[in-house]
């Protein structure tokens, strides 16, 4: 016989299948937290002036300013550096460009500036638009530090065609 109204059918407990989930995180948790330490963890700091804001000036020295740009043959090292006679004044500079092939070329050209600035320890970078972030943070690496010791820590990121 048929019953005429039937009780609809009871709604599965899911409380079961919520325990499995629980006990499995409980299980891979504690293996993750092993097997990772936070000596493998590192980050790169980046600080970005506000709207309003600038950036600092620069020290005084013979390297006003210093800039490496990525161009299709590799490295383009553009520096003004400050006329060395008794009348020269700050903003009176010389223009100088080279262009490296390498990041062991462009450490060594960028280890000459050092060797004529060394309180200098800022430097612009400007990558191309297509270039890709492991190579941006490899070359931000070769200029922060050389064999020879620290280059320029303070890197200043520029997008390609825009002025500072």
């Amino acid at each position: 016989m048929r019953r005429l109204f039937s009780a609809p059918p009871a709604a599965a407990d899911v409380r079961p299948a919520l325990l499995s989930v629980v006990s499995l995180m409980m299980l891979l948790l504690p293996m993750l937290l092993m097997a990772t330490s936070a000596q493998k963890l590192t980050g790169l700091t980046l600080s970005v002036p506000g709207p309003t804001e600038s950036l600092p000036p620069e020290l005084p020295g013979a390297v006003e300013k210093l800039s490496v740009q990525r161009v299709s043959g590799g490295y383009l090292v553009t520096a003004s550096v400050r006329n060395t006679d008794v009348g020269s004044s700050i903003g009176d500079t010389e223009q100088k460009s080279f262009t490296e092939p390498t990041l062991t070329a462009l450490q060594a050209r960028l280890l000459s500036f050092k060797a004529l600035d060394p309180s200098r320890d800022r430097i612009r970078l400007v990558p191309a638009a297509d270039t890709p972030t492991d190579e941006v943070v490899r070359w931000m690496d070769t200029v922060r530090n050389s064999p020879e010791g620290p280059l320029f820590p303070k890197v200043v990121m520029e997008a390609a065609g825009v002025a500072p």
